[in-house]
């Protein structure tokens, strides 16, 4: 299943050098390359029904389809050949991206059984997603990613967080858990099912795929004592200093973030804020963003070759 548009065609020239692999593998392979979002549900379902593995061979917008696809289908299996610009959730796992092990990994790996998330708006309209949702700078950031021009490349992860400092504003949130309701203004939302994304950013650096949970990563906006509705040089020179430390994870452990987990969280605010997804737009709040254990099927070259923790169960689970 291919984006031919993914990574500058990319994906084009991955699925075409997978395909002659797969089939001096003694694979049997049917390549179909997608005209959009549509046509790929269409092709995985029908891949699913006849009892195949649909690969996906582009970014994480394609696997999302593949995954949003597979959850509903009890036997469906998912590879991944990544292609795309992020290539976030294969980062994560620490699935292979050169092209002769990723289908090595296809031929010889093992199915195994990854948390997926959910996201449901007030119209009770649901969508699946594989790494994060995000409120404010971070959904900002991608909406400007998703207009630069292609030639930038991973640099558009670095453009749209320029544009989104520069019209950097507080979002007034409330956050419902199991443990309660709070409302913070916040300059950044991340509900994360797996940690990493923009091409290699780690925003939730210990999220499982295997514990059923999300973890919720808040930063506050710092200036809220001296301007509660908007923000100065003193709160974007603070949001330089953190961003450079979510590429190596260690922002979390700075006073300036808050990370806690549950297995639901109700996103809501006074506007209409638009929420994004796996580099998409997902809704407009309210949300009740959700963990679904364990329901997707995914090839994997081993389970003990997976980045350590990114299957780490619950707290108190036997694994």
């Amino acid at each position: 299943m291919v984006n031919p548009t993914a990574g500058g065609g990319r994906a084009a020239r991955t699925a075409e050098a997978a395909a002659a692999r797969l089939a001096a593998r003694g694979a049997a392979v049917r390549t179909v390359s997608t005209r959009d979002a549509a046509h790929a549900a269409l092709e995985a379902r029908e891949a699913f029904d006849r009892g195949d593995v649909a690969v996906a061979v582009g970014g994480d917008g394609m696997l999302r389809i593949l995954a949003e696809e597979g959850v509903r289908h009890e036997r469906a299996v998912v590879g991944l050949l990544p292609a795309g610009r992020g290539n976030d959730f294969a980062r994560f796992l620490g699935l292979p991206t050169a092209v002769d092990e990723a289908v090595d990994a296809l031929v010889d790996g093992v199915e195994t059984l990854v948390d997926t998330g959910l996201v449901r708006d007030a119209d009770g309209t649901e969508r699946t997603f594989l790494s994060l949702v995000s409120v404010g700078f971070d959904a900002e950031a991608n909406r400007i990613a998703n207009e630069a021009p292609a030639a930038l490349g991973g640099l558009v992860y670095v453009w749209g967080v320029l544009g989104a400092l520069a019209g950097l504003r507080p979002v007034p949130l409330r956050l419902r858990t199991s443990t309660g309701t709070r409302e913070v203004p916040a300059l950044l939302l991340a509900v994360a099912n797996a940690g990493a994304y923009g091409g290699g950013m780690h925003m939730a650096p210990h999220a499982s795929v295997g514990d059923g949970e999300l973890d919720v990563v808040v930063v506050p906006h710092p200036g809220r004592h001296r301007r509660p509705d908007r923000c100065d040089v003193r709160d974007r020179l603070l949001l330089l200093r953190v961003l450079p430390r979510v590429f190596r994870g260690t922002h979390v452990s700075t006073p300036h973030v808050d990370v806690s987990r549950a297995a639901t969280v109700e996103v809501s605010a006074d506007g209409p804020l638009v929420a994004y997804a796996d580099g998409d737009p997902v809704g407009t709040l309210p949300l009740t963003i959700s963990a679904r254990p364990a329901s997707l099927r995914l090839l994997v070259p081993s389970v003990e070759g997976l980045r350590p923790g990114v299957l780490r169960p619950a707290a108190g689970v036997a694994a």
